[in-house]
């Protein structure tokens, strides 16, 4: 393991899990929403390790309406203030999603859209169907 994401974990209280996060080499990683004000942004810029998370969207994962004009913004915010990588999730579910947030970010999350490929697929199936659609994606 590289790195925990603990979701609406407030960087403000997690002095004591980043250390012990970082006494075992693992990153403790934040979101960052399009409504993020710019001392939440500050404030997970300080203890944030690995990447940050940016939420593309305004809405729960796996939804299909991405705006890469609301990206763009959301990133130029997070990366006045942060010097890690930002990854970008949400709403990316199809190959044109991808390239086009691959164009913006450092990487891109494309957590909803692997369940969602190996939904009902036997334990055997499962790791075939994750380098398949892993394998698609970066190309």
């Amino acid at each position: 393991m590289d790195g925990v994401l603990v979701v609406d974990y407030p960087p403000e209280v997690s002095g004591d899990l980043a250390a012990q996060l970082r006494r075992h080499r693992i990153d403790l990683i934040f979101l960052l929403v399009p409504t993020s004000t710019e001392r939440r942004i500050r404030q997970v810029a300080e203890c944030a390790s690995g990447y940050v998370y940016c939420v593309s969207i305004k809405g729960i994962t796996g939804a299909r309406t991405l705006d890469a004009e609301q990206v763009r913004e959301t990133l130029a915010r997070i990366q006045r203030h942060v010097r890690i990588q930002v990854g970008v999730g949400f709403g990316v579910g199809d190959a044109g999603t991808a390239r086009e947030i691959a164009r913006l970010a450092d990487a891109v999350v494309i957590g909803s859209w692997l369940i969602e490929r190996l939904g009902g697929k036997p334990a055997a199936d499962a790791l075939a169907a994750a380098r398949d659609l892993i394998r698609d994606v970066r190309r």
